[in-house]
């Protein structure tokens, strides 16, 4: 009898704590629709007193009464860390497994034994210069998801229609050699696809480009965060 007793009372004086701290955050979670017109998908109170807010794979950061909302990265300076970039990478993480790769073009260099996947814009001169680094990252293959993001519907056809479509894209990224005139018989809904996949994801341009993690990578990136992101993969798979 005593023991239960004793259970309840520590059980009744511990309950506030967790009700306050929900409530706590479904309140910020209120105030920012009310005053931000932003539906958060969730709200996260922070060691710094700060509370994220993710809306749409996003983050901002907002004061507990949402007076004033922060936009920018948070660092622990403790270990360098950049906690902001640490959380966007986990938002934008995906399951690599969901992606249709029947819609993508596949090239492949050496062995071909790790994988990348690139969201690319054959109008993108960003997506050009990273063509251009990927030609020389070895024992890799390489998944690209054509996508129209720049009014390029008709090229993106004409690349996908092509007789060979990865030549085909790799004459036009590497040496602006245009691929053959869309033949009249050509039905492919490859890029249409795409650009429905792109905005599912939540990307927000091009390039980007996965890893076999679901972690990515944006922009015209360097060989060398490439190469990095790649050991990653492999040291997590060990």
């Amino acid at each position: 009898m005593t023991k239960t007793l004793v259970c309840s009372l520590l059980s009744l004086a511990l309950m506030p704590a967790f009700v306050n701290a929900a409530t706590d955050t479904d309140r910020v979670k209120v105030l920012v629709k009310q005053k931000m017109s932003i539906e958060a998908d969730s709200v996260t109170r922070l060691p710094s007193g700060l509370y994220e807010v993710v809306a749409d794979r996003n983050l901002l950061y907002v004061d507990k009464d949402v007076k004033y909302f922060f936009s920018g990265y948070i660092f622990d300076i403790a270990t360098q860390k950049n906690l902001t970039q640490e959380r966007l990478d986990e938002l934008s993480r995906i399951d690599i497994a969901s992606l249709p790769l029947d819609q993508a073009l596949k090239t492949v260099h050496g062995k071909g034994q790790r994988n990348i996947y690139v969201f690319a814009d054959p109008y993108c001169g960003f997506c050009g210069r990273l063509e251009e680094t990927l030609k020389t990252v070895d024992n890799v293959t390489i998944y690209t998801f054509v996508t129209p993001l720049l009014n390029s519907s008709a090229m993106v056809d004409r690349i996908y229609c092509a007789a060979e479509p990865e030549k085909a894209w790799d004459d036009w990224m590497l040496s602006k050699k245009e691929p053959p005139q869309l033949p009249a018989n050509c039905k492919n809904t490859n890029g249409e696809k795409n650009l429905l996949l792109f905005n599912r994801l939540g990307m927000q341009g091009a390039p980007c480009m996965y890893f076999d993690d679901g972690y990515r990578l944006e922009g015209a990136v360097s060989k060398e965060e490439i190469l990095a992101r790649l050991r990653e993969v492999e040291s997590s798979k060990k």
